[in-house]
């Protein structure tokens, strides 16, 4: 017989816009959780409780008990992190293999570890019901709940996981704090195919893995294909170190310089640390490349774009990547996508064998452009229609958002017990 559990959903600021990342990838899951665990209630447990708050479904309530202790208290918690089980063993061993960036990512989990463990001491007996702890990043959060849940056997503990706690070539120094604790939770739930396959070779029982990938929500139009004679290339992502933004510029630009007589537009949105090296690069761009660097945008804004201007190929050349949302935003609005194999991307890219557009991380610039100009100029036009067409199949058949999010929250509530 099944255990009714209380869900208490450990994030890092949802419902509150403290960063805007989350809270586009937690809001359209909300509804899902609300409605399955009805019965049973939700608590929405956030680390950071700054900036407005967003709307909740009925029944769904916050508890900003742990962000106030946080706030307050931070600075204790990391002073008393060695007084968690396995934290001098765990410090060491960060300090090993990532250097100082591994040491203090062990030394803040563990100071959030001690913060939510001490909240969920005093939550949990006044709730008075069996909870499900589901954390939506695997951190500080997830390592308390585990140990939490090890001394009350009717609480089960779930965590997703995405790129940057996952992988150990994540960081510069390959490390990953607390790995330990995926053989306490009762289910580890992956993005991307790629990161399930991954923690099967970490040694977790494939009993204990959920394929989640993360989705996006229906458009009601999908973007045009250019009519003018004019190629126009799209990209969003932050500007930054792993997502190689120049390396996409100059290799725009190779394109450019092999194919002259083609106006060719990039659109770039998003903003970061290596804006300046970009511009740098730019400041070479042929005549026939116009380039317009949006910044930092509300993705509502790149939506738009693509509902009302026409878009021919979306490109993300990043060194490192889960599953990203921005190409599944793409494949949403039948846009065909170039993109490294890297981490998850090969899955959106795959589907039928049309939507082809992967690219080696270990390939140069000459033969990206090359990519691009096989795409964009070489392939017949029946062709590109027939990959426009790809895309969207592989939006509805992996990255429907109401689909993958249903499917998540009925398997959370269902197959637990």
């Amino acid at each position: 017989m099944s255990i009714a559990r209380h869900l208490v959903f450990f994030t890092t600021n949802y419902p509150f816009t403290y960063t805007g990342g989350e809270t586009m990838f937690v809001h359209p899951e909300m509804p899902h959780l609300a409605s399955e665990f009805a019965r049973e209630g939700v608590t929405v447990v956030p680390l950071h409780n700054t900036g407005s708050q967003l709307p909740l479904p009925p029944g769904v309530r916050v508890d900003q008990g742990l962000a106030t202790s946080w706030k307050r208290q931070k600075l204790w918690h990391y002073l008393r992190a060695a007084s968690w089980p396995g934290f001098v063993p765990e410090l060491w061993l960060g300090w090993q293999q990532g250097g100082w960036v591994g040491a203090a990512r062990v030394w803040r989990w563990t100071a959030v570890a001690r913060c939510t463990w001490l909240w969920l001491r005093t939550f949990a007996p006044a709730n008075g019901q069996p909870l499900l702890l589901y954390t939506y990043w695997r951190g500080g959060q997830t390592v308390a709940a585990a140990r939490y849940a090890a001394k009350h056997v009717s609480h089960a503990v779930v965590s997703r996981v995405h790129r940057y706690e996952l992988y150990d070539d994540a960081f510069t120094r390959p490390f990953q704090p607390w790995t330990s604790v995926y053989q306490q939770l009762r289910r580890v739930i992956p993005i991307a195919q790629h990161g399930l396959d991954y923690l099967r070779q970490q040694g977790v029982p494939v009993t204990h893995l959920l394929l989640s990938r993360l989705g996006v929500s229906a458009q009601p139009v999908r973007a045009a294909a250019s009519s003018d004679g004019v190629v126009r290339l799209v990209s969003c992502s932050s500007i930054s170190h792993v997502k190689r933004l120049t390396f996409t510029a100059q290799t725009i630009q190779a394109f450019a310089f092999d194919c002259p007589d083609l106006r060719i537009r990039w659109t770039h949105f998003g903003d970061g640390p290596e804006r300046p090296q970009l511009e740098a690069a730019l400041r070479t761009a042929p005549a026939n490349l116009q380039v317009d660097l949006r910044g930092q945008v509300d993705n509502a804004q790149v939506i738009h774009h693509y509902a009302t201007q026409p878009v021919d190929l979306f490109i993300l050349l990043s060194r490192s990547e889960g599953l990203p949302v921005s190409i599944q935003e793409a494949l949403s609005m039948g846009i065909p996508v170039l993109a490294t194999d890297v981490g998850g991307v090969s899955e959106a890219l795959d589907v039928n064998g049309e939507n082809v557009g992967l690219l080696a991380l270990e390939n140069g610039i000459d033969i990206a452009a090359r990519h691009l100009r096989t795409l964009l100029v070489d392939t017949p036009a029946e062709r590109q229609i027939q990959r426009r067409e790809a895309a969207w199949n592989c939006w509805a058949e992996r990255f429907n958002a109401m689909k993958n999010h249903r499917a998540l929250a009925q398997a959370l509530h269902n197959e637990l017990d």
